[in-house]
């Protein structure tokens, strides 16, 4: 059954007005704004109304137009990458959660990161789909200019062109109802402009300031997005998983529930299982926290209790250097350091882990350190 959504008003910094819809109820997912929406009109479309109803089981799930869009003002000055992260800042104020978790769709991606980067205390989690950190990765000057050029042109028949591009296998009718929805959606000037805005937007600098743990998920032949934008993304990442699924549609919520399974499982605090692989050492190991359990390469390996409690306390202090005793207290639950049970546990450990043994690093005279996937020979 489909969750009923709530739209609201709020007014940013300028006094410009923005609509934002609320769905369900419990921890925090913010969603920024992709390229053009209308939070209402969006929800009258079934895949996108189940994708985010699964989303909100449990949490309470916000969208909101940006600017120029859907039912915020539209008579505005042109809108910036530093705009469009003011806005999500003040959305997450007007809100008042002081920490929360970001689910960023496509252009949402280098928005989401630089607000994670500079206010790393508030994000809890962190969810990227078909996104990248550099513009240049998403489609070059010349195909940024031929399709800007196209909706300013004609937006009917650019509109077009960006379903079929969106949704590679739709129906025509499908496609006509999508491109429609697009024209409604935005102006064809302000639609050229937020494009062109979405392919100059760029987060690769700041990075390795983002110290949530984040999922990067990718559908392998995604027309609008190449699959490597992602590998980039996550590799730039301290503490982050790629993910491959199979498909060819950019939008998540198409063929999309297995992909809001997942995306609900890691905001949930829930390893999530890889339902395709790829040749990412961060996608082939993970910790599978709801069966207790390593996933090497897709395949479940069994560890003791105390196994799985050292190697989740490691990833849970997001490469920081998890002192001996601090283990002790944490995974024992005693202060006794009399033996060498730590080090006993790290290397057993580290026998399960296989050429993925060089995740959990020794800091001599300190502890150990888990700071990313790392694959030995």
């Amino acid at each position: 059954m489909s969750a009923t959504q709530a739209v609201q008003f709020m007014r940013d910094a300028n006094g410009v007005r923005v609509a934002y819809a609320v769905v369900g109820d419990g921890p925090l997912v913010l969603c920024p704004a992709w390229w053009v929406s209308h939070v209402e009109r969006d929800w009258e479309h079934p895949g996108f109304r189940n994708f985010f109803t699964r989303l909100a089981e449990g949490f309470r799930v916000v969208r909101y137009d940006r600017p120029g869009t859907g039912l915020s003002d539209r008579d505005v000055p042109p809108r910036t990458q530093a705009c469009e992260v003011a806005l999500l800042a003040a959305i997450a104020d007007t809100l008042g959660e002081p920490e929360f978790s970001i689910f960023a769709i496509s252009c949402a991606g280098p928005v989401a990161l630089a607000y994670a980067a500079a206010h790393p205390a508030r994000i809890r989690r962190l969810c990227l789909y078909g996104s990248y950190a550099s513009g240049s990765d998403a489609a070059t000057p010349e195909v940024r200019d031929a399709l800007s050029d196209l909706v300013t042109a004609n937006w009917g028949l650019g509109s077009t062109a960006l379903a079929a591009i969106f949704s590679p296998g739709a129906s025509a009718e499908e496609i006509d109802i999508f491109s429609r929805q697009q024209i409604e959606w935005a102006s064809a000037p302000k639609a050229a402009e937020l494009l062109r805005m979405a392919c100059a937007m760029n987060a690769v600098d700041v990075l390795s300031r983002v110290r949530a743990e984040a999922l990067i998920i990718h559908r392998r032949e995604d027309r609008l997005m190449p699959l490597e934008a992602g590998r980039r993304l996550a590799a730039g990442l301290p503490h982050s998983r790629f993910m491959t699924l199979e498909g060819k549609a950019h939008p998540p919520w198409v063929d999309g529930r297995a992909i809001a399974d997942i995306v609900h499982s890691f905001l949930a605090g829930k390893e999530p299982l890889a339902r395709a692989s790829s040749g990412d050492p961060a996608t082939d190991c993970l910790l599978d926290e709801a069966n207790r359990e390593l996933v090497l390469e897709g395949r479940p390996v069994p560890i003791t209790p105390l196994e799985y409690g050292v190697m989740l306390t490691l990833i849970r202090a997001r490469g920081r250097v998890v002192a001996r005793d601090q283990m002790l207290i944490e995974v024992w639950e005693t202060t006794f350091a009399g033996s060498n049970k730590v080090e006993a546990v790290v290397r057993s450990l580290r026998k399960k882990l296989g050429t993925f043994s060089p995740s959990v690093e020794t800091v001599t005279g300190h502890g150990y350190r888990f700071n990313g996937w790392k694959q030995g020979n």
